[in-house]
């Protein structure tokens, strides 16, 4: 394709604009003759050339920042530094830096705001407000236009749940609303253990002066349980709660009413069951509605073997090869003690402990044992939790 230069594309273009103009003009019977006449067309074509480049130039420019504005928005930024983007709406976009020099983009009108972002927290439920550092302190801003709603003021923030965000403030934890005004200050101390000061289902785990003991805070500021558990754990899948207290746990549901009441043992939410170990290691199962499955289950059953006192003798045979080169049966035989299986078989119950049973399934003694050997046909080698051993008959009873 031929190049066109500027000068050739402009007369063409005035060329073009003059015919148009004689042709429009020639409609009402306008004539080309006299000085006049033709300064009035020449004002007339120059004029119209101005205005025909204007626009083209805004068309131009119009196309070119739509045509930017796609790139920033789908391919991120335009320079190296920045790594990754995340859709925050509709309209705002995070561009992150590895060197703290994140901003927020807003595509609808063009804007970057907060350039020196290290990082944001995104509301789990899709609050409005979205939680920033700007590696000084920390602060919020609308995801819907990406401006500064709430200061970057604190040390140490959270994000925005059940219309709420802790913010820590000289040493303890105050609860904001949405204009960044205190609605809940109960001197709660600020303890770096904590996972996050966040509202879940409309409460709040808070810890003690000494963050020895937990409990569990509404919306109001009022304690619905006391600071009295040494742990407090939300299964968000299910709703449930699990509370510990001492040697016991319990499983609450949404409301805080007992699904699974107080007992000695752990217990571990998972595939729609509750599961429970208790303390003398058995297991039991319960459906989320506290409604008992199974009392008694186990993980696996392996069969015990032990040698016995007879000694039996094996020979092997293999070809070798003598120094003359030729091949000749080579025998060899070995004593060894045949094995047996043992009349009752080890189980495995909560936390990998062992108890014996029979055959036929029944229960002979609880899992008490981190292991168990077969010494003869009805005889056992039981190891307890603290490395030592003990014969147990098979009627489980402890031989001395």
């Amino acid at each position: 394709m031929e190049k066109v230069s500027g000068k050739e594309f402009f007369t063409v273009m005035w060329r073009g604009v003059c015919q148009a103009l004689g042709w429009f003009f020639c409609l009402f019977g306008y004539k080309r003759d006299g000085k006049f006449a033709k300064c009035i067309w020449g004002l007339f074509a120059t004029s119209a050339t101005v205005i025909v480049t204007f626009v083209a130039g805004a068309l131009i420019y119009a196309l070119w920042d739509e045509v930017e504005t796609k790139w920033d928005r789908y391919q991120g930024c335009n320079d190296s530094e920045c790594y990754a983007v995340t859709c925050i709406s509709r309209d705002v976009y995070y561009h992150n830096h590895d060197d703290g020099k994140g901003y927020i983009f807003n595509i609808r009108t063009g804007e970057k705001y907060l350039k020196h972002l290290v990082w944001i927290a995104e509301p789990a439920d899709g609050d409005s407000l979205i939680c920033f550092n700007n590696g000084e302190k920390r602060g919020y801003f609308s995801r819907y236009t990406g401006k500064v709603v709430i200061e970057p003021k604190y040390d140490h923030a959270w994000i925005f749940s059940d219309g709420l965000a802790s913010v820590e403030e000289d040493g303890y934890i105050k609860f904001i609303d949405g204009t960044g005004k205190v609605v809940i200050d109960k001197q709660i101390p600020y303890s770096p253990d904590m996972a996050g000061y966040v509202f879940h289902g409309g409460y709040c785990i808070v810890n003690s002066d000494d963050n020895e003991s937990y409990g569990l805070m509404d919306k109001t500021g009022k304690m619905v349980l006391p600071l009295e558990y040494d742990e407090i754990k939300l299964v968000n899948e299910y709703e449930l709660w699990i509370v510990k207290k001492g040697e016991e746990e319990a499983v609450l549901d949404k409301e805080l009413k007992p699904v699974v009441p107080s007992l000695e043992g752990s217990i571990y939410i998972d595939e729609g069951t509750i599961d429970v170990t208790m303390a003398d290691n058995t297991m039991r199962k319960y459906n989320l509605d506290g409604e008992l499955i199974n009392d008694f289950y186990i993980s696996g059953v392996r069969k015990l073997t032990y040698e016995k006192d007879e000694i039996l003798y094996r020979k092997d045979s293999r070809n070798a090869i003598d120094s003359d080169g030729d091949t000749y049966e080579y025998v060899t035989e070995e004593s060894y003690n045949p094995e047996a299986t043992a009349r009752l078989r080890a189980y495995v119950a909560g936390r990998g402990f062992e108890g014996l049973m029979a055959a036929d399934g029944r229960v002979v003694t609880m899992p008490l044992y981190k292991d168990i050997e077969a010494l003869d046909h009805d005889l056992y080698l039981c190891t307890v939790s603290n490395g030592d051993k003990i014969i147990v008959n098979g009627k489980g009873e402890i031989v001395k």
